[in-house]
C-alpha cells in the first residue's frame, strides 16, 4: 500500500511537470495553458453539476470544465509576482454565520482558436451555466483567497493545500483550498452551475486561461467611418455587456462615434478589437484611443442620445 505523504509527492512531481504558466508583471496578468476537461460529466450522479472552473491534474477533473497545465502552486507564484495578496476564503463565524471569501479580485478571460484558425475570447463565465437562473454566469470578477497552508506528511513541510487537492478555482464557495473563489451567492448552492454546452470548445481542446489582475482603467475611443445609422451603439452595448465592459456609448454631430469603456486591460483589449470589426452593416475607417484614469462610475453601459 502507498503511505499518504508518498502519494501526495507524486501528485506534486506530476503538477509540476505539466507547467504552462506566462507572467507579465507589466500588464499584470497570468496566462495558462489548460484543456477541455474529457472527465467532465463522466458521472451520472452529479447529473451535469459542477463545483469547479479549474483543476490541475490529480484535481476533480470530473466536476471541473478546466484542467490546467500548471501546479497551484505555480499559479500562485505567478499571482504574487503580479502584485497580489491573497486573502482568506469563505468561512463561518463563531455563532455559524456565513463569512464572505476575502482578498484582491481579478478577472477571467479563456483564448482559443477554432479549426479555422479564428481566435475566440471570451470572459470564463460563459463557460459556465447557473441552472437556476436559466442563463449563463453573471459576469463577475473572482476573489484570489490563496487556498490555506498545512503539513505535508511525507516531508512535514508547509504546503499550499490546493497542491494536494489540485483544484485551483471553485464555483462554490465549500472548497476552503482552491485559489480563487466565486463571489456570487450563487456560489452558496453546489448545484448552481453546469458546463455551458453553448460556448464549450468540444473535450481535450486546448485553450488559454487569462488571470487579469492589472487595474481598471477609463479608455474613450473615436470611431470614424460608416458607424452612424448602421446599429453601431446597440451593438457597441452588447459587446460591453458581454464582456463586462461598463461605460457609455453615443454619436457625435460630426458622424463620428465615442465611446467610453471601463475594465481591465483583457476585456478592453477584446472590446476594441471587436469594436474595430463592427457590426456588418458598418465600416470603420479609423479608431482612436486614449487611456484616462478609472473613475469606476460607471456600473453599467449604456447608449446616450
Amino acid at each position: 500500500m502507498m503511505r499518504a505523504g508518498t502519494a501526495v509527492a507524486l501528485m506534486l512531481l506530476t503538477l509540476r511537470a505539466m507547467s504552462s504558466v506566462e507572467v507579465s508583471a507589466e500588464e499584470r496578468a497570468v496566462r495558462v495553458g489548460a484543456t477541455i476537461s474529457t472527465e467532465l460529466g463522466a458521472h451520472a450522479v452529479l447529473e451535469g453539476a459542477i463545483e469547479y472552473l479549474a483543476c490541475s491534474q490529480g484535481g476533480k477533473s470530473y466536476e471541473s470544465i478546466l484542467v490546467l497545465d500548471a501546479s497551484p502552486r505555480e499559479i500562485y507564484d505567478g499571482l504574487l509576482q503580479v502584485g497580489l495578496t491573497p486573502g482568506s476564503p469563505a468561512t463561518y463565524d463563531a455563532e455559524d454565520n456565513p463569512v464572505a471569501p476575502q482578498g484582491p479580485m481579478l478577472t477571467l478571460m479563456v483564448e482559443w482558436a477554432t479549426a479555422t484558425g479564428t481566435p475566440v475570447r471570451m470572459r470564463a463565465e460563459d463557460l459556465i451555466y447557473n441552472t437556476n437562473a436559466a442563463r449563463p454566469m453573471a459576469r463577475t470578477d473572482w476573489i484570489f483567497t490563496g487556498s490555506r497552508m498545512m503539513e505535508d506528511p511525507e516531508t512535514e513541510e508547509q504546503v499550499l493545500q490546493a497542491e494536494m487537492t489540485g483544484n485551483v478555482i471553485s464555483t462554490h464557495q465549500s472548497d476552503l483550498s482552491v485559489l480563487l473563489q466565486n463571489p456570487l451567492v450563487a456560489a452558496m448552492d453546489e448545484t448552481s452551475y453546469r458546463a455551458n454546452e453553448r460556448t464549450l470548445p468540444e473535450p481535450g481542446a486546448p485553450l488559454t486561461l487569462i488571470f487579469d489582475a492589472s487595474r481598471p482603467v477609463t479608455r474613450r475611443v473615436l470611431l470614424t467611418g460608416q458607424v452612424q445609422g448602421v446599429g453601431f451603439r446597440a451593438f457597441t452595448q452588447e459587446q460591453a455587456e458581454m464582456l463586462g465592459v461598463t461605460g457609455y456609448v453615443h454619436n457625435l454631430t460630426d458622424g463620428r462615434v465615442e465611446a467610453l469603456a471601463e475594465g481591465r486591460h483583457a476585456v478592453l483589449a477584446e472590446m476594441m478589437r471587436r469594436l474595430e470589426a463592427g457590426p456588418s452593416a458598418a465600416e470603420v475607417r479609423s479608431m482612436e484611443t486614449e487611456d484616462l484614469p478609472s473613475s469606476e462610475q460607471y456600473e453599467t453601459f449604456t447608449i446616450r442620445y
